[in-house]
């Protein structure tokens, strides 16, 4: 994506704001991306980030100030932004459009965003949802912005719970099923430094393969499940154990939860 003079602020520098520096660096120049985080061991991480240990130097330069911060520490950096004039971008899952305007103020212009941290690699997914002050131009500014780390939806805000249940908290769920797969191979006797890497890619590539297609993923696990053979026996067992429930009721979870952070 070609480079812009947009300036981005970044404040918090925990593994989802390293994640959309990261990513952010393929369209906005290190210089124009000002970082802050009050612990400045996590500012050492990334040295290439205009980092700064004064938050309001952040909040003077940027455009766009992109909020990575803990829920429950949300309040405390939105009291700092009641005279800012750009665009606020929440990722705090849970917190509603309306409770960041209550502390920031009826005018500001806010965006929440739900991206996961995939977006390190430029394989992530961000779902937007803005309050009813930001124009389409601004929407797509700032979807431009985490296109930089991945895929970018915008959906309306009832959906936000959903989507952090799905694909904000989803990659933990990937990386424990890579994980229980690679313990599978090395059981059967393969070593562990092979089978990490049969069972990441298997996943990868089943993962761009359905992204590819947009076909039915039953029909596409049909397609490997032969008569009689291996995988029909190894789905049998999965589902046996209660497997396609299990993650519904995963997700389940982490969507209540995100629901129950929004009240704080």
């Amino acid at each position: 994506m070609k480079k812009t003079d947009l300036k981005i602020g970044i404040i918090g520098l925990g593994n989802m704001g390293k994640a959309i520096c990261k990513g952010l660096s393929a369209s906005i120049p290190f210089e124009n991306i000002y970082a802050y985080d009050i612990d400045p061991d996590k500012c050492k991480t990334i040295p290439e980030l205009r980092i700064t240990p004064f938050i309001d130097e952040v909040i003077e330069s940027a455009d766009i100030i992109i909020i990575a911060v803990k829920p429950q520490t949300v309040n405390e950096i939105l009291l700092k932004l009641t005279s800012y004039k750009g665009i606020i971008v929440s990722i705090a899952a849970g917190i509603k459009i309306e409770t960041l305007k209550k502390t920031s103020g009826s005018d500001k212009k806010i965006i929440r965003a739900m991206p996961n941290t995939p977006a390190i690699s430029g394989y992530g997914m961000t779902v937007l949802c803005a309050s009813e002050n930001v124009t389409e131009d601004e929407i797509k500014s700032v979807e431009k912005i985490f296109l930089n780390t991945g895929k970018v939806l915008v959906l309306q805000e009832k959906h936000m719970d959903a989507v952090t249940g799905v694909s904000g908290s989803g990659p933990a769920y990937v990386f424990t099923f890579i994980q229980a797969m690679a313990d599978g191979a090395v059981k059967m006797g393969l070593p562990r430094e092979y089978a990490l890497t049969i069972a990441a890619q298997t996943v990868f590539g089943s993962a761009k393969m359905f992204l590819d297609n947009s076909d039915n993923p039953i029909k596409l696990r049909d397609d490997v499940a032969s008569p009689g053979g291996t995988t029909i026996e190894a789905i049998h067992i999965l589902e046996k154990a209660g497997f396609s429930g299990i993650i519904i009721d995963a997700i389940e979870a982490a969507a209540l939860k995100s629901k129950e952070l929004g009240k704080i």
